[in-house]
């Protein structure tokens, strides 16, 4: 029997790559037409994604699951733990830095607009859509009496923004972020909390999630049936089978049914 179904959030009920995309393309605009912006948008998330494994919080931040992209626009200030305030120190110099070194690469040494560049990604980054079957989904999980639940990845002020911004705070019985608890996917710790305040054994329960690595695994080695959304051509993984593969969280509907 299933009681409960919990779900990633980002790239499983909201998006989230392609918006990172649109904003670091709006983000290179400022540059004009004289500069490659295309190339300037993917050199500014490369040099992201190293400078922040270089950086000083890599290591919390691979352990609760906080990604270099999501560190260009969070304010950290929400959290206790002490790397959030070394977060919220530290950031600015990064985000400058990679827009910087973006620029550097076609030629350009422009600080003021490396800064500029930074405020109009963050701006352009607060967007939150949600996929077009998650409406109609939760309603009729809903409808069937199941519980709902989010176990998501991430700093605080960053997932409830999400999650206010997105509409979706509410559709919840239980949410639990990693950035509030210290462990995130795929640690099973995060699953059993959750489910702990859900007052529903892992037999009973469901994993919805985009990444095999940390949704499947992570709701496997918990004890939790799992479900793997494919989003944005992300490849199978073949070390991290779920119960039900997809395209479209539609396709849990009659699954449940095969269940039952």
């Amino acid at each position: 029997m299933v009681r409960a179904i919990l779900f990633d959030l980002d790239e499983t009920l909201i998006l989230d790559e392609p918006v990172t995309r649109a904003a670091l393309a709006e983000a290179a605009a400022l540059a004009g037409p004289g500069v490659d912006q295309a190339r300037l948008a993917e050199r500014a998330w490369s040099e992201a994604r190293r400078l922040w494994a270089e950086g000083p919080y890599a290591a919390y931040c691979e352990r609760i699951g906080h990604s270099a992209a999501e560190g260009l626009w969070a304010r950290y200030d929400r959290g206790e733990h002490p790397a959030i305030a070394g977060l919220r120190a530290w950031a600015p110099g990064y985000r400058t830095a990679a827009w910087q070194a973006a620029l550097a690469a076609q030629g350009i040494r422009d600080d003021d607009l490396a800064r500029s560049m930074v405020g109009r990604f963050a701006a352009a980054r607060r967007r939150y859509p949600r996929y077009p079957e998650v409406d109609p989904l939760l309603a009729a999980l809903r409808a069937r009496g199941l519980r709902l639940g989010i176990v998501t990845n991430g700093v605080t002020d960053l997932q409830r923004t999400k999650l206010a911004g997105s509409g979706l705070e509410e559709a919840f019985d239980a949410v639990v972020i990693s950035g509030e608890i210290d462990c995130g996917k795929p640690d099973p710790g995060i699953f059993h909390h959750i489910l702990g305040e859900m007052g529903v054994p892992p037999a009973e329960a469901v994993m919805v999630g985009d990444n095999p690595g940390r949704d499947v695994a992570g709701g496997r080695a918990a004890g939790l049936r799992t479900v793997w959304v494919q989003r944005n051509g992300r490849a199978r993984d073949p070390r991290h089978p779920a119960d039900l593969e997809c395209t479209d969280l539609s396709a849990i509907l009659p699954w449940l049914d095969g269940l039952a």
